[in-house]
């Protein structure tokens, strides 16, 4: 797929969704790597399991990514340990998608930390994204910090 092709494929409707390929990482779980397909694939050493789940990629505005969601079920994945010990970052990276012919195109653009998580009994995750609103702060915050204050830290 080029580049022209695989940006189509994602912005067309429909009642398929194209098998991305996702990556799950926790700094003190791990990571984990997953494929909505049927089968696993290994992309660049990485086998991603196969998995079900669906990824909503977010909408751009004004050139900034905004929402997005990840459905995926926690049986048989490590998932729910990721999003249980997540009193921390965890981070969500879609590496690219496969095609119909088996070539995987990658994506470099839709890396997702920030948003918010719930869980059905463990059955199912759906992670809500959303965008790094700390310029939305009202100031003078507690402290003025880095993490806070990027241009006056």
């Amino acid at each position: 797929m080029t580049k022209t092709e695989t940006f189509k494929a994602l912005s067309l409707g429909g009642a398929y969704t194209l098998p991305y390929l996702i990556t799950i990482h926790h700094p003190n779980v791990g990571t984990a790597h997953y494929i909505n397909n049927n089968e696993d694939v290994t992309y660049h050493g990485v086998t991603y399991e196969a998995s079900a789940f669906k990824y909503t990629r977010p909408k751009t505005v004004g050139g900034v990514l905004q929402n997005g969601t990840l459905e995926i079920t926690g049986i048989r994945t490590c998932a729910l340990d990721i999003v249980e010990a997540s009193d921390e970052l965890f981070t969500v990276d879609v590496i690219g998608v496969l095609d119909a012919a088996g070539d995987i195109s990658p994506l470099k653009h839709f890396h997702h930390q920030y948003g918010s998580v719930s869980t059905d009994n463990g059955l199912k995750i759906v992670i809500s994204f959303s965008n790094d609103d700390r310029l939305d702060m009202n100031f003078p915050p507690y402290i003025f910090d880095a993490d806070n204050n990027r241009g006056n830290a």
